[in-house]
């Protein structure tokens, strides 16, 4: 026995492999590289070292959603930070309590979950992003140092920093490279730039504000989707500044222009960027302003009647989804009946798509979306952060991923990549 362990040793030494590392070379899922850190202070030493090397490449990962923790003793005048945050797990249908987070967080200051990060505003201005799988945290920059602020901005940052900030994104995954990454975000009717190892937010050349969306792809690009339909792509590459490469306005879509002007107030529209392996799509959400409980959307006029003394409390609610492709050749957006076998998330974070083989526990030709109605998300105590569910493109009607009673839920839940970085 003593003969063979020796054998075992020399041969790992000749290798030049921690045993432990084989271990994780083999495990399946990013799930099970957590399970693996937990077990003691050297294997988490030795996950950290394998998850920071040129070795690990994380797979495709169905998206993990981070929201409020609710326990089953948990009343209205509890504080705030001992609810704590859980992980949903879509694929075990399971929720994970034991999440790293920050006081950000815990405020409601998320303007952002990119690549596994969630880009924070605190109340002072200061930038950050932060991993709530690893706990790592990376200081970006102020946004009242470098950029144009104004007494009403500086309310909207203390009160609703989404409304200032309504999309950030970073660059990629990981933080081994701070001088091509950062993050990049719309900032007002701007689209601004911020690299890691700078901290100066730099204004992009944006030609079509206001902007609804910006997505980052693995090549160092930047799309961003207008007010109008319109799409940029900035090429962030080079070693200075970023170079606008497209500039396209395709012509609005006739049948969503139809059916925003036939809805009237009874819906809002929201717009997302979305990048698959082979082409850009444009989702467009349509949101009943207050819907009943038979899922139908009234005026705010209908909410309280003669014999009423106080007004019926109908949420708003996503009741409907368009989905375009770009054709670039005829410049033009193109209706899609079907994603085919995609996935596709939404909400306040970075808008992706992916196959659905690649996210066990979802729906194939589906669209999984989040509350991201900034507007409207804080103005009632009884409702908001609720929005969410999945919209099956084939059965043309929402369902729900979580059981749920709540109608408030603080801070709003966010799609979370997973990311062990």
């Amino acid at each position: 026995m003593a003969n063979k362990r020796k054998r075992d040793d020399a041969s790992s030494s000749e290798l030049g492999i921690d045993p432990l590392e084989c271990i994780l070379r083999k495990l399946p899922s990013f799930l099970d590289v957590l399970r693996f850190k937990r077990v003691c202070r050297s294997w988490y030493s030795v996950a950290e070292n394998y998850v920071s090397g040129p070795c690990f490449s994380p797979s495709s990962q169905t998206p993990w959603l981070l929201l409020p923790s609710y326990e089953e003793d948990w009343k209205e005048d509890d504080d705030k930070e001992e609810r704590g945050l859980c992980f949903f797990n879509l694929e075990e249908k399971k929720e994970y309590r034991d999440v790293s987070v920050c006081r950000e967080v815990y405020e409601g200051r998320c303007v952002g979950s990119s690549h596994g990060w969630l880009i924070l505003l605190d109340k002072k201005g200061n930038l950050s992003v932060f991993n709530p799988f690893s706990g790592a945290r990376i200081q970006v920059g102020s946004l009242i140092q470098d950029l144009e602020f104004t007494y009403v901005d500086a309310y909207t940052l203390g009160e609703h920093p989404r409304m200032l900030v309504s999309k950030a994104v970073v660059m990629s995954d990981s933080k081994k490279n701070k001088h091509k990454d950062g993050v990049v975000m719309i900032y007002g009717r701007k689209l601004v730039f911020c690299p890691y190892n700078d901290g100066r937010f730099i204004e992009l050349d944006g030609a079509h504000p206001p902007y609804q969306d910006i997505i980052c792809s693995s090549a160092h690009m930047v799309s961003a989707l207008s007010e109008a339909g319109s799409v940029e792509v900035w090429d962030f590459s080079g070693e200075y500044f970023p170079t606008k490469i497209m500039d396209m306005t395709p012509s609005f879509p006739l049948k969503t222009a139809e059916l925003v002007r036939s809805f009237g107030d009874l819906y809002s529209s929201h717009f997302y960027l979305v990048e698959t392996c082979r082409e850009l799509l444009f989702i467009v959400r349509f949101i009943g302003e207050f819907v009943d409980g038979d899922g139908k959307p009234v005026r705010e006029g209908d909410l309280l009647s003669d014999e009423d003394t106080q007004p019926k409390i109908c949420p708003y609610k996503t009741l409907l989804f368009h989905v375009y492709r770009l054709d670039p050749h005829e410049e033009k957006w193109v209706e899609m009946e079907s994603l085919g076998d995609q996935v596709v998330f939404v909400g306040g974070n970075h808008s992706i798509s992916l196959r659905v083989e690649d996210c066990p526990g979802c729906m194939k030709d589906s669209i999984y979306f989040t509350d991201s109605y900034w507007e409207r998300v804080d103005e009632d105590y009884s409702y908001g952060g609720h929005d969410m569910g999945y919209y099956s493109l084939r059965d043309q009607i929402v369902k729900p991923f979580y059981d749920t009673q709540l109608w408030k839920m603080k801070p709003i839940p966010f799609w979370v990549m997973p990311n062990p970085w």
